[in-house]
């Protein structure tokens, strides 16, 4: 048997994600991705946090990828602040 696949290939985006910590204690973790600014989230914890950007970084692609619009990446990328680190995450849609 042969068996033939007609689902196309799953897209992978790879999100550069800057990453600020708390710096005293009850405020949030803060993220927003590099190459699309408007696409921020906050948390409690970094998986937390980071889990909630990812969240959102597909709602973004997905809304231009349905109305058939280019994605509005910002070139060159935001640059992290002396008090952010970078993350890259590969999202799967």
């Amino acid at each position: 048997m042969h068996i033939v696949s007609t689902t196309e290939p799953v897209p992978v985006f790879d999100c550069h994600v800057l990453l600020r910590k708390p710096t005293a204690a009850g405020e949030p973790w803060q993220a927003r991705c590099a190459a699309a600014p408007s696409v921020s989230a906050t948390g409690s914890t970094e998986r937390e946090t980071l889990q909630s950007l990812v969240i959102r970084f597909k709602y973004f692609i997905q809304e231009y990828r349905q109305q058939s619009q280019p994605i509005p990446w910002v070139s060159p990328e935001q640059t992290p602040a002396a008090d952010e680190v970078e993350r890259w995450i590969p999202v799967h849609l």
